[in-house]
């Protein structure tokens, strides 16, 4: 079952130290999410991790930067989905795929998975459960409405799960019928509950 560490959306001290940690795990795909950053503040923190770690990380953001260094791909957000043309849309993941980069959606409905109109490495579905790191974000689907999914689905897309995770899920989750999930909350809250 493949494993995904999102970023912290916010910066804090320490916190390049621990991404190196955690980019030891070989296996590791790393999507870097900092969403209020401008580009300069997101290449500055891209360099600051070293680069024969690039290509395990995955740009949520400031996509123009893969031309410039050697990253796994692109995660393509349901706001940028929703707000890009989809010609353009279509033409620009051509580009990454033509390139060898990866390809990823953030999707929030089952009906999403199975009506995505481009091909994906895989997608983020969320949230499955109670949020680690919002307080009122609440798990939108029911683990009966999850498997009835998986079974008849028509969509080879791999499915990791977001929201709400923990590495002890995993087997929960891989029953259920996900490929893999997503950490955040479980990383980074104990770092950020630290700090203050």
């Amino acid at each position: 079952m493949q494993k995904v560490i999102l970023s912290n959306p916010t910066d804090f001290d320490g916190e390049i130290a621990i991404i190196e940690q955690l980019l030891m795990d070989e296996s590791l795909i790393f999507h870097l999410r900092k969403p209020d950053k401008n580009l300069k503040q997101l290449e500055d923190f891209l360099r600051s991790i070293p680069a024969k770690f690039y290509k395990k990380i995955v740009l949520h953001s400031h996509h123009e930067l893969i031309k410039k260094y050697n990253l796994r791909g692109i995660h393509i957000t349901e706001a940028i989905r929703q707000n890009m043309d989809e010609t353009v849309m279509s033409n620009m993941i051509k580009l990454f795929r033509n390139r060898g980069l990866s390809v990823s959606f953030s999707l929030h409905t089952l009906n999403a998975i199975e009506n995505l109109s481009f091909k994906a490495d895989y997608v983020f579905l969320s949230p499955i459960l109670k949020s680690i790191s919002k307080t009122d974000y609440i798990g939108a689907f029911t683990m009966d409405e999850l498997q009835f999914f998986f079974q008849v689905r028509k969509s080879k897309t791999p499915v990791y799960a977001l929201g709400g995770i923990r590495e002890e899920n995993k087997d929960f989750l891989q029953r259920i019928g996900f490929q893999g999930f997503a950490l955040m909350g479980a990383i980074w809250r104990p770092y950020i509950q630290e700090e203050k």
